[in-house]
């Protein structure tokens, strides 16, 4: 691909991701019904890495609370609207290695990640169906298979994050100007990827400088291809 090919997915697979992202801030619930899962501060990475039925039951609410249809309307709104943010960011992420590539990174680059990419767009779609069943389940002995199913899916998707933010960040480093100070953003990423193989709230711990270097890449995607 050419770089301004891949210029023009960036800047419309960012695009997307931009519109999606403020979208689930109106979408999302703000807050756990009762609690969220140990460790994690927003509910919906909470829920993508419940362990427990006891993690899903406070997070969306127990059989009564009234709180509950509330919330479990608000995370099956934000888990459908997921299903286009899916198509997106991995489209982005590919988009920047495609750039990367036609910049002079190896080939290569461009291959694994959109092996990656697809990994995350797989991981998070079968990560959805188990999050949409888990909203509609009560007994607490019918979630244990799903959450099985959602701790392999949820991990595969977000380990393919991480690992194309490091491999970003090491070709990244080797632009010229300022957009070389991302590879920071997407190596401290993949760190608490990586740190996230021990502790699982550190998942949650990448997501913003992730979506900072995220964000300086689409505003560079908009001056002169060639600089």
């Amino acid at each position: 691909m050419t770089e301004r090919g891949a210029v023009r997915l960036v800047r419309i697979a960012g695009s997307s991701v931009l519109v999606l992202f403020v979208a689930f801030q109106f979408v999302n619930p703000r807050r756990p019904a009762v609690a969220n899962t140990p460790g994690f501060s927003d509910p919906v990475a909470g829920f993508e890495l419940a362990a427990t039925p006891d993690d899903v039951l406070n997070i969306l609410g127990p059989p009564g609370s009234p709180v509950r249809d509330e919330t479990v309307r608000r995370m099956v709104a934000g888990t459908r609207l997921d299903f286009l943010f899916l198509v997106a960011y991995p489209a982005f992420t590919a988009g920047i290695a495609l750039w990367l590539v036609a910049r002079g990174a190896p080939r290569w680059l461009g291959t694994v990640t959109i092996a990656l990419a697809v990994a995350m767009a797989v991981g998070d779609a079968l990560e959805n169906l188990e999050l949409l069943r888990l909203a509609r389940t009560l007994e607490p002995a019918a979630m244990t298979p799903a959450l099985a199913r959602l701790r392999v899916f949820t991990l595969l998707k977000w380990w393919a994050i991480y690992a194309a933010a490091g491999l970003l960040a090491v070709f990244a480093w080797r632009e010229r100007g300022w957009w070389r100070w991302t590879a920071a953003l997407f190596g401290l990423a993949a760190v608490c990827g990586l740190v996230s193989l021990a502790h699982r709230p550190a998942i949650e711990w990448g997501i913003a400088p992730l979506g900072l270097a995220w964000l300086a890449t689409y505003v560079r995607s908009f001056a002169r291809p060639g600089a």
